[in-house]
């Protein structure tokens, strides 16, 4: 696909030489078209100096502000996609104030939340079919101004996510005084995971189910993609087994393909393996399927390279042990030292609370305790920072919760209790709404908190019913941990038979996972605290 842009934009210059010097004034229309078009193979490129060299020429040319429209997104697209985010931001308030557009708001702006909790209403008491017959608008200007907002939507992701509410009620807002628009379906996706942040699960699972009925219902099949891209890691889980999401993101990566929107057809390819490594599938088969996405991405390191990387290297750990030359990565791909330092160096909040997450999974599974200690709070930064609830964040709570109740005991420090008991209550309210995703977790949670307040009796029972919820919902990996947890817990408590059965049965689970070094680990455990554990099998029930 990219060798059919460079063809494209090879035709455009050809074309362009064409034009004589007063083309400009003579050939206008053809100048402003030609422009355009190069601009945006450019664009698909990732040749962000030839973008803006013909939509700059646009911009000082063009005599009106709809002629102006095509290369103001093109800038802004081309830096977000090379990751130069920053000055994607500053062209993008720069493009709105000329649009007339006034300057966004922060998250916790008390008018900002009185209007967003008012349209959460509205939205709430128009039923689907009226908003999805709300009249249809064609005005250039207007679509031109949704998707500058639709690039900042994942601009202010990455660099200041405490915009991301005032750009997408906006953009609804839009859409209901100005009308439906193409990039309406979009805007609605967008809310939705405003809603969810503001504690509206329902209506914000609602709003994504809208926008993939508006984007049918508008005739743009082509936004699917990239609605599936913003809806499934954000906001449907809630609602949808984590399993059914990967199978979602399977299909945008498809259909994205198939309309040419790669960027979203990429996105979903890399959220697809982030969910699968969530499920607890295949580490061998998730760890390969990312490394040939960091290789196809390696030249221009897209947010694809970025978004997987840190779960890359966290499989390869799983499989080859916490220090398989950790500063080197295969030649064709990122190494993960240079991987943390640009995450370090840019301080972009999603991908800083991506690594951390990583981090706690990787310090958690290898009981690498001073990593514990260093690694910050991820409850407290996402819900202080209003930072969109990805799915990867909510699951690494729950790593949270498990390391803050581990190191309570190891400490005797009650400000580990704490936040433990705060990881906890987070999935407890999760779980209520998807049991299926988050039950086993809060099961397994509440289990270690017992251990630590040493009530034996309801400990145990939870340990159980986690390692039974775990196999029902099919996370192969938590069932290990729950086997693992519990072994701890009669090892503690005196009952060594019972320990050496649940971890061994751990390490059966460990070993389906793909996770070898795991395995070694808790092996080396069990030969240390049991005599002559020298040959272990799985237990089976």
């Amino acid at each position: 696909a990219l060798k059919d842009f460079g063809h494209s934009l090879s035709y455009f210059e050809n074309g362009k030489s064409f034009l004589d010097v007063g083309s400009w004034e003579h050939q206008y229309k053809l100048s402003i078209d030609l422009h355009d078009a190069a601009a945006d193979a450019a664009c698909a490129l990732g040749a962000v100096s030839d973008v803006q060299k013909y939509s700059l020429s646009v911009l000082s040319h063009a005599t009106s502000l709809e002629d102006k429209l095509n290369a103001m997104l093109a800038i802004v697209k081309s830096l977000r996609k090379s990751l130069a985010l920053q000055e994607a931001k500053q062209w993008g308030v720069k493009f709105l104030q000329e649009l007339g557009e006034e300057p966004c708001r922060i998250a916790g702006d008390p008018q900002l939340n009185s209007d967003i909790s008012s349209m959460i209403k509205l939205i709430a008491d128009v039923a689907d079919e009226s908003i999805l017959n709300l009249k249809q608008s064609n005005d250039k200007k207007l679509v031109g101004i949704m998707k500058l907002y639709h690039e900042y939507f994942y601009i202010f992701q990455m660099v200041e996510p405490g915009m991301l509410f005032s750009v997408s009620h906006r953009m609804v807002q839009l859409s209901f005084e100005r009308g439906l628009s193409e990039i309406s379906p979009i805007a609605f996706a967008q809310f939705g995971v405003t809603a969810l942040c503001m504690g509206n699960a329902c209506g914000g699972y609602r709003m994504g189910s809208l926008a993939l009925k508006l984007a049918r219902n508008l005739g743009v099949p082509g936004l699917v993609s990239s609605i599936i891209a913003i809806v499934q890691p954000c906001v449907a889980w809630v609602s949808e087994p984590f399993r059914n999401i990967a199978d979602s993101h399977q299909l945008g990566h498809t259909l994205g393909k198939q309309c040419g929107d790669e960027s979203s057809s990429n996105l979903n390819n890399s959220w697809l393996e982030l969910t699968n490594f969530l499920t607890g599938q295949d580490l061998t088969t998730i760890s390969s399927e990312m490394h040939s996405i960091m290789r196809e991405h390696r030249k221009n390191h897209t947010w694809c390279t970025y978004c997987i990387a840190f779960t890359y290297y966290l499989s390869v750990a799983l499989i080859e042990g916490p220090d398989f030359r950790d500063s080197v990565g295969a030649s064709d791909i990122p190494n993960q030292c240079d991987i943390i330092a640009f995450a370090k160096s840019r301080k972009y909040e999603i991908m800083s609370l991506n690594m951390q997450t990583n981090q706690m999974i990787r310090s958690f599974l290898f009981r690498q305790y001073d990593e514990i200690l260093k690694t910050p709070g991820i409850l407290s930064r996402l819900l202080g920072n209003k930072i969109p609830l990805f799915s990867l964040f909510v699951v690494g709570v729950f790593y949270e919760g498990l390391s803050s109740f581990c190191m309570a005991r190891r400490t005797q420090d009650d400000i580990w209790i704490t936040k433990g008991n705060a990881a906890l209550a987070f999935i407890q309210h999760w779980s209520n709404l998807a049991p299926r995703n988050f039950e086993n977790k809060l099961l397994l949670l509440e289990a270690e908190k017992y251990f630590t307040v040493d009530d034996s009796y309801q400990a145990q029972k939870c340990y159980e019913d986690a390692i039974r919820s775990a196999q029902t919902h099919q996370f192969i990996h938590e069932e290990a941990i729950s086997h693992e947890l519990a072994g701890l817990f009669y090892l503690d408590k005196g009952q060594h038979d019972k320990s050496r059965q649940s971890l061994s049965r751990s390490i059966g689970c460990f070993k389906l996972w793909g996770a070898s070094a795991v395995v070694e680990r808790l092996s080396s455990f069990i030969r240390d605290s049991f005599e002559g554990a020298c040959n272990l099998e799985w237990v089976t029930e």
